[in-house]
């Protein structure tokens, strides 16, 4: 879309994803990631920049106009790591492209084993996908957590929530949503969310969050947690104690109330 044709305040991502700066400036550090299909409330446009906030967290920043365009409201949501989008509905078919886990999906049509998506990317309307890599929009995930387990060994980014490279807080908030939370983008606001009660370490049990300064992971069990780190530089299962240890910072618990 040209933005002398712009008329609407909120568009939605066209890309896999699109890179938000908190200064115009695409050597500036990443903030965050918008996926496709997420909403964008624009602001203003200056030349081919564009400052809002994403609808999904209401992160502020700037975001590259030209990755914004129409696309119908969504019904589905990726929850497969990644999946690759067909130009047909054959697994030999053309590859056209990519969404990452947690990419929203508006349904055109449907067979046996495949979706076709709305696209508007890259002047192609629609494409294919596999049907067991969506849900509906709706559906909630009860163990969240083994979202999070499908993401290990995902590499370490900084700002990263495309699945391609991502950071701790996003591991969680990506996790959370497909259990249908919606949680701040950073750990700073994510350990102020209304439905987290304090609990200790020897009483952790699955899906209970540990909060650092600056890092947040999972609990998986008793014994281990599961995060995005800089340690590694990707997502990995670790014991906590050894976590704790080596972080060595005032640590806090949290486990998750309806």
């Amino acid at each position: 879309m040209n933005i002398k044709e712009f008329k609407k305040n909120i568009l939605k991502v066209i890309k896999p994803s699109t890179k938000l700066f908190s200064i115009k400036n695409k050597n500036f550090y990443l903030e965050t990631e918008c996926l496709f299909g997420e909403s964008f409330e624009i602001e203003k446009i200056e030349n081919d920049y564009c400052y809002g906030k994403l609808l999904t967290d209401d992160y502020l920043g700037w975001v590259n106009f030209k990755h914004l365009g129409d696309v119908p409201e969504a019904s589905h949501r990726v929850l497969s790591i990644r999946t690759i989008i067909h130009e047909k509905d054959n697994i030999k078919s053309i590859p056209i492209s990519y969404l990452p886990l947690g990419s929203q999906t508006h349904i055109i049509s449907e067979s046996t084993d495949w979706f076709e998506i709305f696209l508007n990317q890259n002047k192609i309307s629609s494409g294919f996908v596999p049907k067991n890599h969506l849900n509906h929009i709706s559906e909630e995930i009860l163990d969240w957590v083994s979202i999070a387990e499908t993401l290990i060994n995902t590499p370490y980014k900084w700002g990263g929530r495309d699945s391609l490279g991502i950071d701790c807080s996003a591991l969680v908030q990506l996790s959370l949503q497909a259990g249908g939370m919606k949680i701040a983008r950073n750990s700073s606001q994510q350990k102020l969310f209304n439905r987290l009660k304090l609990t200790k370490l020897k009483d952790v049990k699955r899906g209970n969050l540990i909060f650092w300064e600056g890092h947040v992971g999972i609990i998986i069990n008793q014994k281990e947690m599961i995060h995005s780190n800089a340690f590694k530089m990707m997502v990995s299962i670790d014991k906590t104690s050894e976590v704790i240890k080596k972080i060595s910072k005032p640590f806090n618990i949290y486990k998750i109330i309806n």
